[in-house]
């Protein structure tokens, strides 16, 4: 199990490492990662994002520890390993953002207008919204029912989708009204919660 843990603390640490665009990026490497390594389903997958979402603190960093959390749960069925490793997943995928904070934190605000430094970014914005848009492909598929045996390709099985009608119209409510209306996700989860509860 100590493998696994520093296992864990690799991946995690790659994550943090390579995730730009903040908490939405990071799910498509978090998503890649355990899907790939068979330490969760994708239903699994789906619901740590939403507990992710729902709690207090950053996305990215909240997912790291409900993901740490659930593999070693799955690898061991032990609580105090769970708990181990959802620690190690919190602090590793935190660990570059910090280090790159403190050192390069002062060169950048002082180069941040440099041409360069824009033709990065200009590049990177465009990559970053890709990849947030190719997961959010993904998990509305999943949510429908395209799922494979890994879970990992949902875009590759779209005839096993299956339109629920609570779920088709909480999904095109929810969407309709945040990108129209000043509407907050967090009504749009807690809408979604209570339908589950009455529906399930």
């Amino acid at each position: 199990m100590i493998r696994f843990i520093l296992l864990v603390a690799s991946v995690f640490a790659k994550i943090g490492l390579f995730t730009l665009g903040g908490g939405l990026a990071i799910i498509a490497l978090v998503e890649q990662e355990t899907l790939s390594r068979g330490w969760l389903s994708h239903s699994e997958f789906l619901d740590i994002l939403a507990i992710a979402q729902v709690t207090p603190g950053p996305m990215g960093v909240n997912a790291a520890t409900f993901t740490g959390w659930r593999t070693a749960i799955n690898v061991s069925g032990s609580v105090g390993w769970a708990f181990t490793a959802s620690l190690v997943a919190t602090i590793s995928v935190v660990l570059a953002s910090v280090i790159g904070v403190i050192f390069l934190g002062n060169w950048f605000e002082r180069n941040r207008e440099k041409t360069i430094v824009k033709t990065i970014f200009s590049i990177l914005r465009p990559v970053v919204a890709g990849v947030i848009f190719a997961v959010g492909v993904n998990m509305v598929l999943a949510v429908f029912g395209a799922e494979g045996i890994d879970g990992a390709k949902c875009i590759y099985f779209l005839k096993n989708l299956k339109f629920e009608p609570i779920g088709l119209i909480a999904c095109a409510g929810t969407f309709i009204l945040t990108v129209t209306r000043r509407f907050s996700p967090l009504w749009g989860l807690l809408i979604g919660a209570i339908l589950g509860l009455i529906f399930i």
